[in-house]
């Protein structure tokens, strides 16, 4: 299926959750992840913002900060790039692109030696890492400079299709977690 495909029934399906399944599926993510080695053993984490009907990863930044880790959250510097800035509580989060809560830029809190652990959101994934997100491309450009770091996907099971077309520029995913399985690809 490509992309365009892919994202279009995913979202169709996403949208079809309820509220509460949401929640409740993004908590059994947040629980899975947070069981995983790579969470475990990882002091600097980049996350993302949960927004709209994604996968919520409030849970996932209170348990890191509470553990003592290092999390970064991304923030759109242009229309094509975006850093990962050093957040501590969620009081520093501010509507940015897209309206999604981004921490305010602060150049002495931009990630510099890189992280141990990626959470990635997705709009559609399958078995194989696959990926699809909004199109826009931030995060396979932000993101490949760092080949060798676990990346996380974290997708409801309805996110999960048999097979996205992917070319080169796409970074693929090493682990897929939804509310019903872990999937190392």
């Amino acid at each position: 299926m490509n992309k365009r495909e892919a994202r279009r029934e995913a979202l169709k399906r996403r949208r079809g959750l309820t509220a509460g399944y949401r929640e409740r599926a993004s908590g059994l993510i947040a629980e899975r992840l947070l069981s995983e080695e790579v969470w475990k053993r990882a002091s600097v984490i980049f996350l993302y913002y949960g927004y709209g009907d994604e996968v919520q990863t409030g849970k996932l930044m209170e348990a890191g900060l509470s553990e003592g880790k290092r999390i970064f959250l991304p923030r759109v510097v242009s229309d094509k790039d975006m850093v990962f800035i050093e957040i501590s509580s969620f009081e520093e989060l501010k509507a940015g692109a897209y309206g999604i809560p981004e921490p305010v830029y602060d150049e002495k809190k931009i990630c510099r030696e890189g992280p141990e652990l990626v959470a990635v959101p997705c709009v559609a994934c399958d078995r194989r890492g696959g990926r699809a997100g909004h199109g826009k491309g931030y995060y396979d450009r932000s993101l490949c400079a760092y080949k060798g770091v676990p990346f996380v996907c974290l997708a409801y099971d309805c996110q999960l299709l048999d097979s996205i077309e992917t070319d080169g520029n796409d970074i693929g995913m090493d682990i897929i977690i939804t509310e019903k399985e872990v999937i190392r690809t």
